[in-house]
């Protein structure tokens, strides 16, 4: 996540909806990989968003989003309990491309793999790749 992010921002409420309604299966962590983030711009982020399902983690040496090859915010990953990526991209459709919305149905990609994984089912790829805000890299 990034907390200057417009793609971010947008589908706060989205990541809301998703962590209120599947916080009994998924464990929600916000990660920061932005030097300008800190713990309290990262809590007024959740805080505005209404994340309160979200742990916040602050990235700084980049470590998490190498381990998992993030490349842009926001982006997801969503793991087992053995640390396996069951799916990896966006969370919808809502933008077509960095600062272009998409009209029309908007497809929940992150849920649609939250209630496989749940299921036991496994995501078929190719994984939509996500649209959002690159991470500078340090």
């Amino acid at each position: 996540m990034a907390e200057e992010c417009p793609v971010c921002n947008y589908l706060g409420k989205t990541l809301n909806k998703l962590s209120t309604e599947y916080q009994d299966d998924v464990k929600f962590i916000a990660v920061f990989p932005q030097r300008m983030s800190n713990y309290k711009t990262a809590s007024l982020f959740r805080k505005k968003y209404d994340l309160a399902f979200f742990d916040v983690e602050i990235d700084h040496d980049q470590s998490i989003t190498k381990k998992y090859n993030a490349t842009v915010t926001p982006e997801v990953v969503l793991v087992d309990q053995l640390d396996t990526i069951l799916y990896q991209g966006r969370i919808n459709n809502s933008y077509a491309a960095p600062g272009r919305m998409r009209h029309g149905k908007v497809t929940e990609d992150l849920e649609k793999a939250i209630i496989m994984a749940i299921d036991g089912k496994s995501v078929s790829k190719p994984w939509p790749d996500p649209i959002g805000c690159y991470i500078t890299r340090i």
